[in-house]
Parts: C-alpha cells; sequence; structure tokens
C-alpha cells in the first residue's frame, strides 16, 4: 500500500448529503408518510438536486425509502407485520453487537452510558423528541461500536433508519417515559460486571418491549 492510498479521502457531496438524510430518520425528524421532495431538500441544504437525488436513491436501494415519482420519495409507513420482523431482526443483530463489545468496553464506557440514560429522561420530561433521539442513539451505538465489527453496525443502524420514524410518530405518548431505561440500566450494570450474556439480554428485553409497544399502535399516523 502506498502512502496515499491509505489517506483518508474526502466525502462526496452526495455522501454528506446521504448521512444527513439518515440521520434525519434515525432522529426521528421524518415522520412515516412524509413527502421529501428534490427540490425542497436541494433548497434546505443548499446543493443542486442532482446530488440530493442520488443520495435519495440509495436510500431506496437500501430499502430505507420508497419512490412515489422521479422527484418525489417518501419515508414508508410500515405495517405491524414488517416492524415485528424488523425488531426480530434489530434483537439478534444488536445481541451478538453487544457480545462482541462488552470485553471492549470499560468502567469509563459505562459512566458515560449512564449520562446517556440521564440525558435521555431529562429530554422525555421536557419533551425534547430531538435530544432524547440523540441520547439514545448515543447509549445504543457506544456500545456497538466497541465491537469492532463495522459492517455489523452499518445493517444495525440501517434497522434504525427504518423504524426511527415510528419512535418519533409515538415519542409524545403517555407511555414513551423512563420506564423505557430500567432496561438501559441492565445494561449497564452487566456490562460493568462484564456479563456478556446478561448485556445482550438486556439489550434484547429493550428491543422486546418496543416491539410490544410497536404491535399496539396504528402505524398509519401521517397521510
Amino acid at each position: 500500500m502506498d502512502g496515499e492510498s491509505g489517506a483518508r479521502q474526502p466525502i462526496s457531496l452526495t455522501e454528506t448529503i446521504r448521512q444527513k438524510l439518515r440521520w434525519n430518520l434515525v432522529s426521528g425528524i421524518y415522520l412515516p408518510g412524509t413527502r421529501l421532495s428534490t427540490r425542497s431538500l436541494a433548497k434546505d441544504f443548499g446543493t443542486s438536486a442532482m446530488p440530493v437525488r442520488d443520495a435519495l436513491k440509495q436510500l431506496v436501494a437500501e430499502r430505507i425509502l420508497d419512490v412515489e415519482r422521479q422527484s418525489a420519495f417518501r419515508v414508508p409507513i410500515i405495517t405491524r407485520a414488517r416492524g415485528i420482523q424488523l425488531f426480530e431482526i434489530r434483537k439478534l443483530l444488536e445481541m451478538l453487537a453487544t457480545r462482541q463489545a462488552v470485553p471492549a468496553l470499560t468502567q469509563v464506557h459505562c459512566d458515560l452510558l449512564s449520562k446517556f440514560c440521564n440525558d435521555m429522561s431529562a429530554a422525555v420530561a421536557r419533551r425534547d423528541v430531538q435530544g432524547y433521539f440523540a441520547a439514545n442513539y448515543s447509549f445504543h451505538f457506544l456500545i456497538y461500536s466497541a465491537a469492532s465489527a463495522p459492517d455489523l453496525v452499518a445493517m444495525i443502524e440501517g434497522l434504525w433508519m427504518q423504524i426511527g420514524p415510528f419512535y418519533a410518530a409515538i415519542i409524545d405518548d403517555s407511555r414513551a417515559d423512563a420506564d423505557w431505561q430500567v432496561h438501559h440500566e441492565q445494561v449497564i450494570a452487566a456490562i460493568r460486571a462484564q456479563d456478556l450474556e446478561g448485556a445482550a439480554l438486556a439489550i434484547s428485553r429493550d428491543i422486546e418491549s418496543a416491539k410490544d409497544y410497536f404491535s399496539t399502535r396504528d402505524i398509519a399516523l401521517v397521510g
């Protein structure tokens, strides 16, 4: 390998836009059924339509967005059956990532995970959707990134992008409260004890709880 081949390559404009769109999906900025216009997004991002369209097409190829016509895309309204399936896949992959990650996680990591839990509780109390999503994402992906398995993490993130808009649609409901964090506290306790299986099971319970709630909801929230 020569010196230049190992250098960090600049991120293209299309990839920059794609990453922004991915975050907007993960963090629940776009609700289920939201139409994404190439022209409107280009205006928002201060770019031409071409890189926006290319980024949107990539997300369609990843099964994250639906396409309606040449310049219009839509955040899918997840059916109950598909949503349950996505949660089951999430559970398998995130348990695997957690098992692989625990040996690399330290007490310093656990303290940071506890901070994210506190941030989530505070965000829910003040109905700060974006604050909640940012802290929840940081909690989970601090763990998964420690697995040193980038392909696995990418698959998990793709599932989060498909489910993220649903979370945004229910976060103001009375059941979107700090009780969800009980599972997170169990995850932290297991990591502190270096209990691989205990941490994986706590992650599983966290996802199972969200799946059970999902299955009771009418997902068609946006026309």
